[in-house]
Parts: C-alpha cells; sequence; structure tokens
C-alpha cells in the first residue's frame, strides 16, 4: 500500500456514451478557491455544463467527489458528496453520503469521478487502481440495492454506489444508495438510471492517505474527538438516540410536519421517538466509518427482522407528515424506500400530498391519513411506476400542477420540505426558501439555534438573515473538506468562548448584535484539519471564502437555469395558514428577511449575484484597473532582437539546469516528478524557432537537462512563448506566469495531463533561483519554506547548476 499526502488529485472522466475514459488533476488554485468535496463538483459542473440542459440526458454529469479528509483519520470524515443537475427540481443539487464508495475510490488513487453520457446497454463501471472497466450489467437490472451490492462481490477494501428499480425506473426522487448509507435527495439514482449506469464499484486498498503534517494533525483530531465527547448533542442525544432524538423537541416546539404540515405536534408523536426507539427496538450502532458521533442504529423488529433505524426526517415524513405514530410501520416503509432507492424526504411528502388531495376530491388513490392501508403497496408502485404509483413518482410540484392542490404542496424549487414546520422557526424558514438545492435542512440548520438550544429567538425576524448567510457558508466548507455536518454541534459550540459565555448573554449577543457573535464565533477547527491534510496554509477568512464562494457559484449556476425572487418562496399554507394547534396563528413573515438576506450576500434585489459579487470571490474574472481604463492588456514593443535572444536563452538554459539540480536535492520536486512516466521530456522554448530548454525523465527516474536543441527527440510536453518580447518580459518578472496564459503569450502543446506538475515544478526552481521579490512576481504564490530549505538546499541548487551535476 502506498502512502500519500491526503489525495493523489486525480480525477476520472467516463464518457458513457463513447466509454472514453480520461483523467486530469486538481489544480492548486481550484484546491484553494473550491476546497474540495461539494466545492470542486460544482466548480467541474459549472465548467462543463450549459444552461438548460436536459437532466436525464447524456449531457448531465454526476459528479462524485471525496474530499481531503476522506482516509486520514479524522472525526467524522468517511463522507463524500455528489453534484448534478436534478430531474425533480431542474437546478443543481448536491448529496452527502456516509457509505464504502467513498474510502474505496480514494483508496483506489482518485479523488472523483465525472460521469457523462448514456450506455446503450446496463453497465456497471468497475474502478480499480490500475483499470477501468465497462460491465455488462442485465444480469443485475431489477434487484433491489441489497441485491445489488451482495451480487457484486464486495470485498473488505470495496465500495459501491448502485441504483434499486426507483432508479432504474426514473422515479424524480430516486437515491443511490451505499451500504446502508444514500445520496438522499433530487434524484441523484434517476440520472444514474437515464445513463443506464446500474452501479460504480470501486475496489480501493492500494493507496493510504497521511495528512501533509501528521503531528500537529493529530493533536487537532485530539481536541476534535474531546469536543464531539463534550458536547450534550454528540455526546449523548445522536449517540444514544439518533437524529430521532429530534421528534421530542420538536414535538414540544410544535414544529412537527402532522398531517401534511397542519398542525406541529401530536399527543402520539413521543411514542416514535429516538428514545421510545431504543425501548421498543433494543437498537444498537451501525454507523458511517469512520465515526465518532455513531448516530446511525439498527435494532430488532416483530418479524425478527434486524434494520436500519429511521432517522428523524424518515420518522417525520413517512410517520407523521401522513398521520402514522407506529414505528414497526414506519421503518417497513423506511425499508421499502431503501431498497428501491427512493429519498425518503419526497417520498413521504407526496404521500402526503395525495391524502389531502384524496380528502379535496382532487387525486384519487386509496391512501387517507393515519392509515396504513395502502401505503406500502403504492411506495411499490412509485418504485416500478405502475398505475397510480407512475405519477407520484414526478413528486408534488408536477402533481399540484396537474390535478391543483398547490396551496398544499409542501415543496420549495420542486424538492419537496424537510420535517420542520418553520412558521415555529422563521429563521427555518428563511433557510428553507433561498436554500439552493430547495426545501432542504441542511442548507442552514437554524432549528438548531431556535428550538434546541434556543439562543435566537424563533419567532424574531432580526439576526436571522445574518445566520442563514454564515451557516450556509461554514456548511459548505463542511461538505467540501469532507466531514460531517453534525460536528458543528461540537466544533463551534464546544470552543472556550462559545461554551463559558453565560447562554442568556449569547442569545442576547446573537439576537442582537448578529455581525458581532459571528466574528467571534470560532470554527477554526475545520480550518486547521483542512491546512493540516493538504500542507496548504489558509485563514479562518479565506477559509470562510471559500464557503462563500461554494455557495455563491452553486446559486449563480441555478440563476442561469431561470430561477430567481420568484422561487425563494415557502408553500402557501406556511406563509397564509397557522398551524392548528397554535392559538396565534403564526406564519412565517419571510419578505424582510429576504430582502435583508439578498443585501448582505451581495445578490440584487431579484436575487441574482451581481457581477460585483461574482468577481469579488473569484467566480467571474476580475475587471484590472488598466481594463476599466480601456487598456485590455500591456503592449509588446519590439527591441533589440538580439540582446533579448541572447538574455531568454541564458535563462533557459540556466533554468533547465536547475531543474536537474532540484530534483536531486529537494523531495517535493522529486515527488512531482515520479508523477510522470519514464522517457517524459517536456520543453519551454520561444516560437517559432527562438532558443528553448528540453528536460527528460531517464531511466534511472532522474530528470537531465538535455540541452537547446530539439535533435530529433520526441517531446510529450512543450510550452511555447509566441514571441521573444513575450518572453524577455516573462524572464525579466514584467509579467508572471499565469498573466502570459491569460494574454494568450504561452501556450501548451502535448499531454495536458502533465501539465500541473511540469509547472509546478518550474514554479519550485524559480524560488530557488530568484531573490523573494522577484520570485513572488514569478510565481503564482509564494510558499512558506523552512529555513533549511531555503538557505541549505538553495545553496546546493545552485552548485549543482553551475557545475551540471
Amino acid at each position: 500500500m502506498k502512502e500519500i499526502i491526503c489525495t493523489t488529485n486525480r480525477i476520472l472522466e467516463i464518457d458513457l456514451t463513447t466509454k472514453e475514459v480520461g483523467e486530469f488533476e486538481v489544480s492548486e488554485e481550484d484546491r484553494r478557491l473550491y476546497l474540495g468535496g461539494k466545492g470542486l463538483g460544482l466548480k467541474y459542473l459549472y465548467d462543463r455544463i450549459s444552461p438548460g440542459i436536459d437532466p436525464l440526458g447524456g449531457e448531465n454529469i454526476l459528479a462524485l467527489m471525496m474530499g481531503v479528509l476522506l482516509g486520514t483519520g479524522a472525526p467524522c470524515s468517511g463522507r463524500f458528496s455528489a453534484v448534478t443537475k436534478s430531474p425533480l427540481t431542474d437546478i443543481f443539487t448536491a448529496s452527502s453520503c456516509g457509505g464504502p464508495f467513498g474510502m474505496a475510490l480514494k483508496t483506489a488513487g482518485y479523488e472523483g469521478m465525472l460521469v457523462s453520457g448514456r450506455a446503450p446497454q446496463p453497465v456497471f463501471i468497475n474502478v480499480s487502481a490500475d483499470n477501468v472497466d465497462f460491465v455488462d450489467a442485465a444480469d443485475l437490472m431489477g434487484m433491489d440495492t441489497h441485491e445489488t451490492q451482495e451480487a457484486l462481490d464486495l470485498k473488505k477494501t470495496h465500495g459501491a454506489l448502485v441504483i434499486g428499480p426507483a432508479g432504474e425506473n426514473r422515479v424524480l426522487f430516486a437515491n443511490i444508495a451505499s451500504g446502508h448509507r444514500f445520496l438522499g435527495r433530487g434524484g441523484m439514482g434517476a440520472v444514474m438510471g437515464s445513463k443506464n449506469l446500474k452501479a460504480v464499484v470501486a475496489r480501493g486498498g492500494a493507496y493510504k492517505m497521511v495528512p501533509a503534517k501528521p503531528g500537529k494533525y493529530e493533536k487537532v483530531k485530539k481536541k476534535a474527538t474531546a469536543y464531539i465527547n463534550a458536547n450534550i448533542v454528540t455526546s449523548d442525544l445522536y449517540r444514544n438516540y439518533g437524529t430521532n432524538a429530534g421528534t421530542r423537541f420538536c414535538h414540544k416546539s410544535r414544529v412537527l410536519p402532522i398531517r401534511n404540515f397542519k398542525q406541529g405536534s401530536h399527543e402520539d408523536a413521543p411514542g416514535a421517538s429516538g428514545e421510545a426507539m431504543q425501548t421498543r427496538h433494543k437498537t444498537r450502532y451501525s454507523t458511517c466509518k469512520p465515526c465518532t458521533i455513531l448516530c446511525g442504529h439498527k435494532g430488532e423488529f416483530e418479524n425478527g427482522d434486524i434494520r436500519q433505524i429511521p432517522e428523524y426526517e424518515t420518522v417525520g415524513l413517512l410517520g407523521f407528515s401522513i398521520g402514522i405514530f407506529d414505528s414497526e410501520l414506519i421503518s417497513q416503509f423506511n425499508e421499502i424506500c431503501c431498497r428501491s432507492g427512493m429519498d425518503t424526504i419526497s417520498a413521504g411528502g407526496t404521500l402526503a400530498w395525495a391524502m389531502e388531495a384524496g380528502e379535496k376530491g382532487l387525486f384519487h388513490s386509496p391512501l387517507s391519513f393515519g392509515s396504513p392501508e395502502g401505503v406500502a403497496d403504492t411506495l411499490e408502485k412509485m418504485a416500478h411506476r405502475k398505475e397510480h404509483g407512475d405519477e407520484l413518482a414526478n413528486g408534488v410540484r408536477y402533481l399540484s400542477g396537474k390535478y391543483g392542490g398547490r396551496e398544499f404542496a409542501m415543496h420549495v424549487k420542486g424538492l419537496e420540505l424537510s420535517a420542520y414546520d418553520p412558521r415555529g422557526s422563521w429563521g427555518q424558514g428563511l433557510s428553507y426558501a433561498v436554500a439552493n438545492r430547495g426545501g432542504c435542512h441542511l442548507s442552514a440548520y437554524l432549528i438548531a439555534m431556535e428550538v434546541f438550544f434556543g439562543l435566537l429567538n424563533p419567532r424574531r425576524t432580526g439576526a436571522k438573515p445574518e445566520f442563514v448567510r454564515f451557516f450556509e457558508s461554514v456548511t459548505c466548507c463542511i461538505n467540501a473538506l469532507h466531514t460531517c455536518q453534525f460536528t458543528m454541534y461540537a466544533y463551534i459550540l464546544e470552543t472556550p468562548l462559545t461554551k463559558y459565555t453565560p447562554d442568556f448573554l449569547l442569545g442576547m449577543l446573537m439576537q442582537h448584535l448578529p455581525k458581532l457573535a459571528i466574528t467571534l464565533t470560532d470554527f477554526g477547527l475545520y480550518t486547521r484539519l483542512w491546512s493540516l491534510s493538504t500542507g496548504i496554509p489558509i485563514s479562518n477568512r479565506a477559509f470562510f471564502k471559500a464557503g462563500d464562494r461554494i455557495h455563491v457559484l452553486e446559486r449563480y449556476m441555478n440563476t442561469r437555469e431561470g430561477i430567481s425572487r420568484k422561487d425563494d418562496i415557502l408553500p402557501p399554507r406556511l406563509l397564509k395558514e397557522g398551524r392548528a394547534d397554535d392559538e396565534e396563528g403564526l406564519t412565517v413573515p419571510l419578505d424582510s428577511m429576504l430582502d435583508r438576506y439578498y443585501r448582505i450576500r451581495g445578490y440584487d434585489k431579484n436575487g441574482i449575484p451581481t457581477d460585483a459579487t461574482l468577481r469579488k470571490l473569484g467566480i467571474l474574472p476580475r475587471i484590472t484597473r488598466a481594463e476599466k481604463a480601456g487598456i485590455k492588456s500591456r503592449e509588446i514593443r519590439p527591441g533589440n532582437r538580439y540582446l533579448k535572444r541572447g538574455y531568454v536563452g541564458t535563462m533557459l538554459w540556466f533554468v533547465g539546469r536547475a531543474i536537474q539540480a532540484a530534483a536531486r536535492v529537494d523531495p517535493e520536486v522529486r515527488s512531482e516528478m515520479e508523477r510522470l512516466p519514464e522517457g517524459f521530456t517536456f520543453a519551454l522554448g520561444v516560437m517559432p524557432d527562438g532558443p528553448a530548454m528540453f528536460v527528460g525523465k531517464d531511466q534511472s527516474q532522474r530528470f537531465r537537462y538535455l540541452g537547446w536543441k530539439q535533435e530529433g527527440r520526441k517531446i510529450d510536453l512543450f510550452l511555447k512563448v509566441k514571441n521573444i518580447e513575450a518572453a524577455f518580459m516573462l524572464f525579466t518578472f514584467q509579467e508572471s506566469t499565469a498573466t502570459a496564459v491569460a494574454h494568450d503569450r504561452l501556450v501548451v502543446d502535448g499531454d495536458l495531463g502533465s501539465v500541473c506538475p511540469v509547472v509546478r515544478i518550474i514554479d519550485m526552481v524559480e524560488v530557488y533561483l530568484l531573490p523573494r521579490l522577484l520570485a513572488q512576481l514569478a510565481v503564482k504564490r509564494y510558499p512558506s519554506w523552512s529555513l533549511g530549505r531555503k538557505v541549505w538546499k538553495r545553496f546546493l541548487v545552485y552548485a549543482r547548476t553551475i557545475c551540471g551535476y
């Protein structure tokens, strides 16, 4: 097993139509700007997908992204992300999963996969460290998610993503299974089904991930674990009762989704709580790996089965929302969805709409509130698109558009609402309305601050826009690392300033001085975990800005699909109709919160990110002062070509010999060199026939300077400066390499996959050769090196360069 620092940075690109397999590397710029996981997934889709494509067409891409913490042993880091365009909402959706596929793909040597196209026949993809195979999946078709994984012969170091019948039949809220965990929301399973892709199998174990700074990393891990074991939610409530510990709090605060959100509490609800299920079903742990919180559980049921205990959202939507309070029945419905591969939130929300539409004579089905009759059968029919299940498989936005009943269609942007009634939690209402993927509670979990801890007044609009924005961006960081969102309870609330400030004072500060409260909030554990694992220094401010960037990019991608203020809305029931058990009849005052939220985010009044915001975050290129003044780029003027040619030739000779020297002295240069195959040759020169340098990797795996003539050699990668004037500007450091590329003065010919390691090698050599002031002009980011590396190794590089060995 080969050890690597944090990640190989390798991303697979697979076209199912042509069966072409490519590979590219995560650039350092993208790593700094988007961190990993969800962030990189969105960036790659933004670069590749045109607005308006069909989510179930071959142009759509399913991005599977692992994140830098996976495999490093950080608490609760056994997670990965997926990003695609949703067939349910027609906008972009991202999901997080804790199944074994992530670790398997990472240890096979890949940080991610981008899957496009459509296979002519059902297939599954088999990925190992050495190969990518397309395997006939005809025998797997029709199998449920459990049966499919059993048939794939998965070993301990393997993992798979699979769909069940719902994905095969393109149910718009079909999900994807990995072990007993799911990429749950937005219909990702339907995207796989539309591609004739039954499964993706990763056969890992070839690589072991180690953090860049293991000593410091271990200390931060211990601190993170201590925080988790100290926090009441992560060490007690979730660990003992799972996420369904939330039922007790939500029942007390009347924010349960009883009977399609007609009321917020019910006397029978505590009987299906996490505490009640622990006793009734003799629960034990069944979690993601590795996990420190241990919120996942399984238990014993009346028919003798051992099954996963339903999560809170499942209990809320497949139970309370349809008037069912028996955990045995809820578990049966959950098991049908898990095996067929359907999102339990959307499935339950759709059943609830059908029940209420039936009461009003709008839609005919065998379903009614409070009765289990017909529920299991309807779920099966939805998964197989049979009879009335065929239309139910399209979700509540489609159904209410066709049959009526929009006033009780509980969705935002087409995504069925999760199990919190925002009439008792206004910040959660704002979060639902502006969530990028639709009616999602995980975009910004304000319910915790308003209901669980009582730190924000749930019936006041003040401070809610600020905290929605804050938690959105922190959540994006977490899903880019990638780790579990539940760590927020511990990593933020157990920091000394927050923990030891009295609750009443902390609440006053958050409610009345939200900017100050946010400024004082310490989320630095996430920053340090990312920085120490990658070896790339980053400040808390830059880390948080990356979260802003990820969130705003996703919003911008959605606005290109037509999303605007008109879509940042809650179901009419929540805006106009009070809960049946609320004497005050409160509704959600959304508009005032929405206006302030847009201003904080840098959106216009219609909810569109402004160009200034997009440029500030680096999503759109910045306009330089010269460009504002009408000067597009620096003018190159001819001068004494002979002197310039001589100078550039000398510099190229020196750089070529320095690359040879640095590869023997510096382990980081050597590591980049090892990424390149034996016999690899690259060149840097001036077009059309100007000075050049040629460097090659010999049979002993060493770089050698090959001189200034090509002499019939095969060149794998040629970096070409377009003319001698441009080269002179480059080598007198009037213009950086990045600027030269931007102005189309430096072009690449050859193996594009090798550009990143070659450029990184040249950057490191320039840092060795040049004084800091000049090197900062020549390279994209000046590194922070130890004194020994700066002095002793620099001396060795110079000595070997001059002596030629």
